[in-house]
């Protein structure tokens, strides 16, 4: 997932394009997190599809701007995210991967009730897997 754009109309234009595309094909995507009081543009989070173990898994994925970090955005999105898949597109798995040394995704991860199955390696990165029944 690309890092966000410093320039908000950059971060329009891609989240416009990204819709465009994605939700016309698999009806789900990443989402623009908007922060209530200013409507500040703060994040993307939301789901993209990941092959493991010869199966198309749901995968949430999320970045939260850095001078928002660890305010409770990504948990209150995540655990939104994890509602609509459950309730909405009647899934029952998700999973999630983050980078080896990424701790606070890893807490996040198994605050939102993810569990952790395997480190793996993907184009020459580590990264911890993690899956969550819904």
């Amino acid at each position: 997932m690309e890092v966000l754009y410093e320039d908000y109309e950059e971060e329009y234009n891609y989240t416009l394009a990204y819709i465009k595309n994605m939700y016309n094909f698999y009806g789900y995507g990443f989402w623009l997190v908007v922060r209530k009081e200013d409507d500040e543009i703060i994040g993307r989070a939301g789901l993209s599809n990941r092959e493991v173990d010869g199966e198309t898994k749901l995968e949430l994925g999320y970045v939260i701007a850095e001078e928002f970090q660890n305010q409770g955005y990504a948990f209150e999105i995540c655990e939104a995210i994890c509602g609509f898949v459950k309730d909405l597109l009647f899934e029952n798995e998700m999973v999630c991967f983050m980078k080896k040394e990424n701790v606070a995704s890893k807490k996040l991860a198994e605050k939102l009730g993810f569990i952790y199955v395997e480190d793996v390696t993907s184009e020459g990165e580590k990264y911890c897997y993690y899956k969550k029944v819904l």
